[in-house]
């Protein structure tokens, strides 16, 4: 018996994921048939509504039904899994960040039978093939995946892509037949506001670096270690990923989001010098500021690097460092976006308010810091309390987390209630910040530039 897996993820921003195109390329190269469901709520856009979405899941007659979950929107997926069993008595897997670092949680909520806690395309494979021979009863011992009825020390033992080059890379198609629009027509990337088609890319999977309020320091220990966890495609498959998206889709702007992108500069040399000759496109990347000097800078710079996006996070040095796990100095930070505007590439800086024992001077802090390297935009986040990360611990540890009301992940909205920072003062902070670095008239300026670029 074939069988269909259709996967579903909700998004309000873009409409690409990743993990869900890599998946989907190695299970079509293995005969299994795959759908795509995107629930979405994007600003500005028609809203899905949790019926919609289960309709548009059925209409696809699916054996299996996968979703794809961050913490922010489990509570929202949840709403769409209690519909779905009322109609629907096929298999139910769930996978995703929150799954990962929040098994029990998942796997506890009526409606989920299988969840994914690792990488998931052996384990997902071997689940679609066991389906078709023996059908969804009694299921075999699969790395990777737990059973509701039948949880097994091996379904707990994390699975992944330990050599990226055996398995295919990313599949944009699944993206491009979904729904009416093309590919260039849809929401991809950040550029997309600005009317430019980009592509979301990536050259590797992972990342070293252990900061206390991100899921990849959870990551890290759950998969055995950086040396496991960090990998990437060798540059002769890296450029052939990315020349082969570029001549299918057409995008006039590739957008480069591994986490670091520029850990090793011997392999950006070689990437860059490759990408230059076989792909052209101007790009953009996010990494660590700490690890880009002038010499490398002017070698992306020369291949088509237009924009860079890079955590600031705290402009109050101390605390980045004890808190944060970021052991990089102002004056690095300082430095290294002078090196980037010597070389014409626009600067965009993340920057997170509302964390645990930041206070009122920390936040002065970083808008100073933003203030004297003048990037070209800054993004404010509100800190929110993501499962298994250290600065979590922290604030629940100090009891500094309110009762989140249920059913609710707003991350406009404050997670924690502190002395030192009340949640009523995050909200006027970020709403200053982004009047200052982030305001329409600041993010028009960025796309005007980007336009041009694109133009010439």
């Amino acid at each position: 018996m074939t069988q269909k897996i259709v996967f579903c993820f909700h998004t309000n921003d873009h409409e690409y994921n990743m993990g869900i195109g890599f998946l989907s390329s190695f299970l079509k190269k293995n005969g299994v048939d795959v759908g795509l469901v995107i629930y979405r709520e994007i600003e500005g856009k028609v809203k899905d509504s949790p019926e919609d979405v289960v309709k548009r899941i059925l209409e696809q007659c699916p054996t299996i039904v996968a979703f794809s979950v961050m913490t922010f929107n489990w509570h929202l997926i949840k709403k769409v899994i209690d519909l779905l069993r009322g109609s629907y008595g096929g298999l139910v897997a769930v996978g995703g960040y929150h799954a990962i670092l929040a098994p029990k949680e998942v796997l506890g909520h009526p409606g989920v039978d299988v969840i994914c806690i690792g990488e998931g395309e052996e384990p997902l494979l071997k689940l679609a093939q066991y389906c078709a021979t023996s059908g969804q009863k009694d299921f075999p011992d699969i790395a990777g995946l737990v059973f509701r009825e039948r949880p097994s020390a091996t379904g707990w033992k994390r699975w992944l892509v330990e050599k990226l080059e055996d398995y295919p890379y990313m599949d944009f198609g699944l993206f491009d037949d979904e729904g009416p629009n093309r590919l260039s027509e849809k929401f991809l990337g950040t550029l997309s506001p600005a009317g430019i088609f980009s592509l979301p890319v990536i050259t590797g999977r992972g990342c070293p670096f252990k900061c206390t309020y991100c899921s990849n320091s959870a990551l890290i220990e759950s998969y055995g270690g950086i040396k496991r966890f960090l990998r990437r495609y060798n540059v002769g498959t890296a450029v052939e990923n990315m020349k082969e998206a570029a001549d299918r889709y057409r995008p006039q702007f590739l957008e480069f989001l591994d986490e670091t992108f520029t850990l090793n500069k011997a392999w950006i040399k070689e990437f860059c010098s490759r990408y230059k000759h076989d792909v052209g496109l101007p790009f953009s990347v996010m990494s660590r500021i700490d690890t880009m000097d002038e010499g490398i800078v002017s070698v992306m710079v020369e291949s088509g690097l237009k924009l860079v996006f890079f955590g600031l996070e705290s402009g109050d040095e101390e605390y980045r460092i004890k808190y944060l796990n970021r052991k990089m100095f102002n004056e690095t930070i300082v430095e290294g976006a002078k090196i980037l505007k010597k070389y014409g590439v626009m600067i965009v800086t993340f920057n997170i308010f509302g964390m645990p024992f930041e206070t009122k001077d920390a936040v002065k802090k970083t808008f100073d810091l933003n203030a004297c390297i003048e990037p070209d935009a800054a993004i404010p986040f509100i800190y929110q309390v993501f499962p298994a990360t250290e600065l979590a611990r922290i604030a629940y540890k100090n009891n500094m987390v309110p009762p989140r009301p249920e059913g609710r992940w707003d991350y406009c909205t404050p997670s924690l209630d502190t002395a030192e920072l009340p949640a009523a003062d995050v909200i006027g902070i970020v709403e200053d910040f982004r009047e200052k670095f982030g305001n329409p008239d600041v993010v028009e300026r960025v796309y005007s530039r980007l336009r041009e670029i694109i133009a010439s």
